[in-house]
């Protein structure tokens, strides 16, 4: 008589014991890994997007824009909604038909929020044609949905108008912004 090859019950039941445990410890920090991943490539995004902006208007010596735009033609008011890049020959922060769109930065996915936070407190950023910003230094302030700050960013502008990314200079998970503040998320959740 032959035998029957295969898995008998109780290996079976062993081996998917075995994968469920492994899951189980596996499954936090592939979600945690996924979350950063998610929100450091926004950040790249933006930051790639500001330093086209300086060296288009600094090569070419027009000035650029870039202002939040809800429908991806014009501009408006929240920058969670995306934005647009545009050269802007009168320099006044207003995209006008005539002045055509360099890049689109994507809606952000829902909950998520971003906001632009200036001295000057105007509605976008304009890079002149030297490559600076007429007193705009402030920071971009990213905090994903459900008020995670350890998943969010800053990116800070300086006053000659370089951007660069807030750090963690404490050490306690959580971004801060070029005056040492903690990124804040929890009333911001949307």
């Amino acid at each position: 008589m032959k035998s029957a090859s295969g898995f008998t019950l109780v290996e079976l039941m062993l081996t998917v014991t075995i994968l469920a445990i492994v899951m189980a410890v596996a499954a936090p920090p592939f979600i945690d890994f996924i979350k950063r991943y998610r929100s450091e490539v926004k950040g790249r995004e933006l930051f790639e997007l500001l330093i086209l902006m300086r060296a288009k208007a600094y090569h070419e010596r027009v000035s650029y824009s870039l202002c939040p735009s809800d429908d991806g033609s014009s501009c408006g008011e929240d920058w969670t909604s995306g934005a647009i890049l545009f050269a802007d020959a009168d320099a006044d922060g207003q995209r006008d038909n005539a002045e055509q769109i360099e890049r689109r930065f994507p809606k952000l996915q829902d909950g998520a929020t971003l906001s632009w936070n200036a001295f000057n407190n105007r509605g976008f950023i304009i890079f002149r044609p030297d490559g600076t910003t007429p007193a705009q230094s402030g920071n971009f302030e990213y905090c994903p949905g459900k008020g995670e700050e350890k998943y969010g960013w800053f990116i800070v502008l300086n006053v000659i108008g370089r951007p660069y990314f807030g750090k963690d200079g404490d050490g306690d998970g959580i971004v801060e912004n070029g005056s040492g503040e903690n990124l804040s998320c929890g009333d911001k959740v949307s």
